[in-house]
């Protein structure tokens, strides 16, 4: 029943991956989907009114990428303009299999239906 004039869409990317206070894993990817699914409401609920209010983020050169992620959502751009610098790391298989080795051993000492893995 209510229908707002605006909707207020308070942004802060301190949820990035990469920052030194939040750390709650967001990448660019994960700010653009945010600022899509606002601009979907804000096309439903305020006739597509919308106003962005940048806040948080303290980690200086991520932050930059993400705020420019979440406005290509609002856009509805439908490709980045900017590749994510930090989304992803290369695969270091030899890391990774070191990893998965010490895994399987601690399943074989302490889980009996693991041992033959």
């Amino acid at each position: 029943k209510f229908r707002p004039e605006l909707m207020v869409f308070v942004v802060g990317q301190d949820s990035s991956a990469f920052d030194p206070n939040g750390r709650q894993c967001l990448t660019m990817d994960g700010y653009r989907k945010i600022g899509q699914i606002m601009r979907g409401m804000a096309d439903q609920h305020s006739n597509g009114q919308i106003l962005i209010v940048q806040e948080g983020g303290y980690h200086i050169t991520y932050s930059a990428y993400c705020l420019h992620a979440t406005l290509e959502g609002v856009l509805n751009l439908q490709a980045p303009l900017l590749d994510d610098p930090l989304g992803f790391y290369p695969d270091d298989e030899k890391y990774t299999m070191q990893a998965v080795d010490i895994i399987k051993k601690c399943w074989k000492e302490s889980i009996p239906f693991l041992k033959d893995i």
